[in-house]
């Protein structure tokens, strides 16, 4: 029986999702093809068939999932920009976040990951944080040169404090890493 395309767009899709939540909870090099595979529900070869190999799965999933995020900022007016990113912030570095491995950003789960691995991924991942940058940028302030300083440096933080917050065992240590960052963050966006 044959497929039709639409079939294979969703097939590759649910792979993506499914992959996507099992590389991040357990990280590129501790889990094998066929663990990938089995979490989506398909074969090794249907893996192959939809990816570029393991490697090739990892680019795709920094592609559709970095910024993922922070795709809802889009108000034009700098001031409605900085409310997004607040209430963004606020979901970000929230103890949901910080549990929600598989589910959550990609940068906090992946990157260390992505540093090892070759040159397409780490470009994919170049372009997905420079549109990142781009986004965040218009709610900092200052001169565009300042903003897109303060973009880097937020994403930065950020990712750190729920990189180290995921850490840390559990206790009051975590929240306070993210409510510390929160708190700086939100500083930085509306200072006075």
């Amino acid at each position: 029986m044959r497929y039709s395309k639409d079939h294979k767009v969703h097939a590759k899709a649910e792979i993506l999702r499914e992959a996507s939540g099992t590389l991040k909870e357990k990280g590129f090099h501790a889990v094998g093809v066929d663990t990938l595979a089995a979490a989506a529900n398909v074969t090794s070869g249907a893996l192959y068939s939809n990816f570029a190999g393991k490697e090739g799965l990892l680019e795709e999933v920094v592609g559709a999932e970095l910024g993922r995020q922070f795709a809802g900022i889009t108000d034009p007016d700098p001031a409605g920009r900085r409310r997004q990113l607040a209430d963004l912030l606020n979901i970000y570095l929230s103890d949901h976040h910080r549990t929600d491995v598989a589910g959550g950003c990609v940068m906090p789960s992946l990157s260390a990951d992505v540093a090892r691995a070759g040159d397409s991924v780490r470009e994919t991942y170049r372009r997905q944080m420079v549109d990142l940058v781009e986004i965040l940028a218009p709610a900092m302030h200052g001169t565009p040169e300042e903003q897109t300083k303060q973009a880097w440096a937020m994403i930065a933080a950020i990712v750190g404090a729920v990189t180290i917050a995921r850490a840390l065992p559990a206790g009051d240590e975590p929240r306070a890493a993210l409510d510390a960052t929160l708190e700086t963050a939100l500083r930085a966006i509306n200072p006075g």
